[in-house]
């Protein structure tokens, strides 16, 4: 039976540092989400984000103090895994906000949570557009995105708008579009 070596099972823990970072964003976004309600899902997307972010930055650098000689080699893997962690955060970024988000799935689960089912102008009646504005300017305003002034909306805090311009640069960048309709399909 060969004995366990504890180098080898460093590095694979430094290998999986991205996965066990994703690991703890989820479990943050969960806990911080259920444990504190008024926070709101999209700060509780953040803290999760961030246990996550620090869980992998701490595993590069245990893995670097225990072989410091290394260092140099390990860096741009160690940047590596922080890069692979911020893509894997942004998809779990992304399925949260699908079930929350998304018209369709969220439809879908009110036709499949209904007894009866729904006809069209009950469905009509939820999935209006001016409640639908309406419910999403009063979310922009109350996080602070948004700011009524003089009978006029304008930005506030501008994260999102920052993470949409972001993803808008990286879709031209990667998919040569802005967007799904500019490739002639939605």
């Amino acid at each position: 039976m060969d004995k366990v070596n504890p180098a080898g099972i460093l590095l694979f823990i430094y290998v999986m540092a991205p996965v066990i970072g994703l690991s703890a964003n989820a479990v943050g976004q969960i806990v911080s989400f259920r444990s504190m309600p008024k926070m709101g899902l999209l700060k509780s997307i953040y803290l999760g984000f961030s246990a996550g972010l620090v869980t992998v930055i701490a595993v590069d650098i245990l893995y670097w103090k225990c072989f410091y000689a290394l260092f140099q080699r390990m860096l741009f893997p160690g940047i590596a895994n922080v890069f692979i962690y911020a893509v894997l955060g942004y998809c779990y970024f992304h399925f949260v906000g699908l079930g929350e988000t998304a018209r369709r799935i969220r439809m879908l689960g009110e036709i499949y949570g209904s007894r009866d089912g729904l006809s069209l102008k009950e469905i009509l009646a939820r999935y209006n557009a001016d409640e639908i504005v309406k419910k999403r300017i009063a979310r922009l305003l109350g996080n602070g995105q948004l700011v009524y002034k003089d009978g006029r909306y304008f930005i506030g805090r501008p994260v999102v708008l920052f993470i949409a311009g972001t993803v808008m640069v990286l879709k031209l960048l990667f998919l040569g579009r802005k967007r799904e309709a500019d490739r002639g399909t939605l």
